[in-house]
């Protein structure tokens, strides 16, 4: 499993989450945490992949933080908590124990 983190600086502008995808499929990632998403808060699944992430639901796009979650590495996850706009946290399941990211 290949675990990074990237700045993304805004997800909002049209076209990219396919960006993302694109980018973090050729650097083979498996799951990234990224920052600045400026999305709303919530789970979105698409194709290939699924987008943690937490985020105030206002017209200005401020902030946001989430996780990038290749589909066949769904099956790791335990769990998605929102603490706040700047926090959350992905708890995943390994072989003898649980890591929080």
């Amino acid at each position: 499993m290949k675990i990074g983190t990237w700045n993304v600086r805004s997800l909002f502008w049209s076209r990219a989450l396919k960006v993302l995808h694109n980018e973090l499929s050729n650097l083979d990632f498996d799951v990234a945490a990224l920052q600045e998403t400026r999305l709303e808060s919530g789970i979105q699944k698409f194709d290939n992949f699924v987008l943690f992430n937490s985020g105030l639901e206002s017209k200005k796009h401020e902030t946001g933080c989430g996780f990038y979650v290749r589909g066949e590495f769904l099956k790791y996850v335990k769990d998605f908590q929102i603490i706040n706009e700047r926090i959350c946290c992905l708890r995943l399941k390994a072989k003898w124990f649980s890591c929080t990211l």
